[in-house]
């Protein structure tokens, strides 16, 4: 039996079709991610590129070998490591990474660890989440730590990556008619129809705001005990520069965990 809930009052769902048309993209000075981090070995792994953007700095990769300047203006590189190799150049100096940079669904992943010690990025931990911050610059920014995939958490972020469509091809499986509507209990499915009518599986397929979507970073989530509900929240990058703040209620049915509460926590930004 799932457990009762009392449902808050909130604006119609339709709000979920607002992402907005597309724009050419560019830069918001958010750390976003159209792959997610992981961990293996357990360590924390990031996508580079993000990273470096998020930081302002530039990155060149040709045939394995990946540079990272300061700046556009740089002569040299500040930072040089290779794919499948554990070791690396920071400045002039020698370094020696505990897991060597990999290509992991089409993107190089390097530890965090790495990152910070090599850009000077603080990693503060607190609890299911970490802080990362370069003081100097004035930029930081919270994400949740990558979860083991098996997991119930780790579940809820592949639905989470489904939502967004930032789900890797090789994770993507057998996609049916509805596979965004297919992501929500079918209570909410009901909640939904009575607020938008009898076409709302068509409407929200037809309009889903994930394609829209250049990126997200997890902030933070949890199972709650008795691993039957669940909860997260969501920073969201869109095509056309603006941001926004998801948070999601999560139910684990027989067919596995689904969308039970969806809220949008800011305006965009």
């Amino acid at each position: 039996m799932r457990p009762a809930r009392t449902r808050p009052a909130r604006p119609a769902i339709v709000a979920l079709l607002i992402a907005g048309a597309a724009i050419a993209a560019h830069a918001s000075g958010e750390l976003l991610f159209d792959v997610q981090p992981v961990t293996l070995e357990g360590r924390t792994m990031v996508p580079l590129r993000p990273i470096i953007d998020w930081l302002g700095a530039e990155l060149k990769y040709e045939n394995g070998d990946i540079q990272v300047f300061r700046s556009e203006t740089a002569a040299a590189p500040s930072v040089e490591l290779w794919l499948g190799s554990t070791q690396a150049k920071v400045g002039e100096a020698p370094y020696e990474l505990d897991v060597a940079p990999q290509t992991i669904y089409g993107r190089c992943f390097v530890p965090l660890r790495f990152v910070a010690e090599a850009f000077g990025v603080w990693v503060e931990a607190e609890g299911r989440r970490m802080k990362l911050s370069l003081p100097q610059e004035g930029i930081e920014a919270v994400m949740a730590i990558p979860p083991h995939p098996q997991a119930h958490l780790g579940k809820i972020w592949r639905v989470l990556e489904r939502w967004y469509d930032v789900l890797p091809p090789e994770e993507q499986g057998e996609q049916g008619p509805m596979p965004h509507w297919s992501l929500y209990s079918p209570d909410e499915q009901q909640e939904i129809i009575s607020q938008v009518g009898p076409d709302a599986p068509t409407l929200m397929e037809r309009h889903w705001g994930g394609r829209e979507v250049r990126g997200i970073r997890i902030l933070d989530g949890q199972v709650e005990p008795g691993a039957m509900t669940g909860w997260a929240e969501v920073l969201v990058g869109y095509l056309n520069g603006t941001t926004r703040t998801h948070r999601f209620r999560f139910v684990r049915l027989a067919d596995g965990w689904k969308v039970d509460e969806f809220t949008v926590l800011n305006e965009p930004q």
